[in-house]
């Protein structure tokens, strides 16, 4: 998931309005943040960053780091809470691990590009909108942005690989052509990595 993280730190900016949207936008892509460390200390950061232990365990310590800065208890929990949702939204996304030896699971929507951007565009508008309730300083802009962000996101992703549209598979390779083309359809299965990847 991608702007769908922000989606939910807007979620909770508008259940706690003096939360500062940084701190929860920190706190919805810490264990992508995480990852992006990890690499430098273990070859195992997907299961250091995103099984659900870990996960849990950021969310606990962005929610303490707030209340010990002085932050109120209820929104330390809104910070904890939104850190832990990065698990079931990726799991609607993608293939993420459990547990340290558990299974990875997951429902792998980044397959299905047009269900992905609908359900991330979902929860980023919803977002936007209960926040523009409350401070209406947040202009059209800020979807038209994410919404970018997030096309963005999709190219980089799909260039050269394959997706699905309803129950058929494209291949989409623009060094050749601009336009997918159709493929047989390969069914993916949830699977940790390699060892070594």
């Amino acid at each position: 998931m991608f702007i769908g993280h922000f989606g939910i730190a807007e979620l909770g900016k508008a259940s706690r309005r003096d939360l500062p949207l940084l701190w929860l936008a920190v706190a919805a892509y810490l264990p992508d943040l995480t990852r992006i460390v990890l690499p430098l200390f273990t070859k195992e950061h997907e299961i250091y960053s995103h099984a659900i232990p870990a996960v849990a365990l950021m969310g606990i310590a962005i929610g303490a780091l707030w209340k010990l800065r002085g932050g109120s208890l209820g929104a330390a929990a809104i910070l904890a809470l939104v850190c832990m949702l990065h698990w079931p939204a990726d799991f609607f996304t993608g293939c993420k691990p459990t547990m340290l030896n558990g299974p990875w699971v997951g429902l792998g929507f980044y397959r299905r590009p047009v269900g992905d951007l609908l359900a991330e565009a979902t929860l980023l508008v919803t977002g936007w909108l209960l926040i523009r309730r409350g401070k209406p300083s947040f202009s059209k802009w800020w979807l038209f942005g994410g919404i970018i962000l997030q096309l963005g996101f999709m190219i980089s992703m799909y260039w050269g690989s394959a997706f699905q549209i309803g129950n058929r598979e494209w291949g989409w390779n623009p060094d050749n052509s601009l336009l997918p083309v159709r493929q047989n359809f390969e069914p993916t299965m949830c699977t940790a990595p390699a060892q070594g990847s």
